[in-house]
């Protein structure tokens, strides 16, 4: 999967953060949402207002996507459609977010929020579950036209419920949208995931790495305080899944074959590039962002793994 390499400057400097689907749809020209916590489009029918070039931007939901026709191209995070035709995509919660499409896409989408998911799950986050919506691992995927038509008969189906608005719609919806991640999950292991469940064990290692990595994603979500450790650390995530360090560590290793301070890493390393790349902000506020102390020290780790300053980073990402 290629990454996206263009930068795009915001003119006002200012990233924009909807925190409600309303405040999402008013921001990209659409109509109102009819819930607080679920939304269908056509992007058929937004293609008559949509704005059909978003600067970079973040919103606080789950998004899922089928396109099947369309210029142009939309990208996640480090992530891009762009060269892809028939596509599934998704974003996560305060993914930096941005398009540049042609007025002719063809698909559907669904946003939704966390609760809206525990309708029908109520003991475990989405993550826990489907660990491709974990924002390192939004990969675009590329569908047959067999997989297309699947797809898109299930979000049709989402679509008539939707519309019918009954008292028990937000209930049904709720189960169609576990069959569309389970779907989607064995899409994602099939062309993505290198991962595969053998016994137990492997299962409850697979679920710890899971966990991991949501707490990896809240760790470097605004609004988090941290006193003794903080989520640069391996053993504040041990602490959390009440693990020895040491053993941890040696699950995440047998799992994936890199340390989880290699996860860590990465996962930051992922961050600050989107941000250097998406965003004005200066590299100050990036390294707070990332809860350095102080950004000399975020500068000599981006430059560590990368053989670049942030501000040399941004200025190649440009061209």
């Amino acid at each position: 999967m290629q990454y996206f390499r263009k930068f795009v400057k915001k003119p006002n400097g200012y990233l924009k953060h909807f925190s409600t689907l309303k405040e999402y749809c008013n921001g990209i020209n659409i109509a109102p949402p009819k819930w607080d916590d679920f939304d269908l489009r056509s992007f058929e029918d937004n293609m008559k207002s949509v704005h059909h070039q978003m600067p970079p931007f973040k919103h606080e939901f789950y998004a899922i996507a089928i396109k099947i026709d369309g210029g142009g191209f939309a990208t996640t995070g480090n992530y891009t459609t762009k060269d892809l035709r028939t596509t599934v995509f998704f974003n996560s919660p305060y993914q930096i977010i941005s398009w540049d499409i042609a007025p002719d896409w063809k698909g559907y989408y669904i946003i939704f929020n966390e609760d809206f998911f525990r309708r029908s799950n109520p003991r475990k986050r989405i993550t826990e579950t489907f660990s491709f919506l974990l924002n390192d691992n939004t990969v675009p995927m590329e569908v047959t036209e067999q997989e297309a038509e699947l797809f898109s008969k299930l979000f049709a189906d989402i679509q008539f419920e939707f519309q019918l608005g009954q008292s028990s719609s937000k209930e049904v919806i709720a189960h169609y949208l576990h069959i569309l991640l389970h779907k989607i999950s064995r899409l994602y292991s099939r062309n993505v995931s290198k991962v595969t469940v053998s016994q137990d064990q492997r299962k409850q290692d697979l679920e710890i790495v899971s966990r991991f990595k949501t707490f990896m994603e809240l760790g470097f979500q605004p609004g988090h305080s941290y006193e003794d450790l903080h989520p640069h650390q391996v053993q504040y995530y041990a602490d959390k899944l009440n693990l020895h360090p040491n053993h941890f560590n040696a699950i995440v290793k047998r799992i994936t074959d890199k340390s989880a301070s290699e996860h860590i890493q990465q996962h930051l390393l992922n961050i600050a590039k989107s941000t250097l790349r998406n965003t004005n902000d200066s590299v100050k506020e990036i390294a707070f962002q990332l809860y350095y102390s102080y950004p000399n020290h975020f500068t000599n780790f981006f430059k560590k793994h990368t053989g670049q300053t942030p501000s040399q980073f941004r200025k190649a990402s440009s061209k």
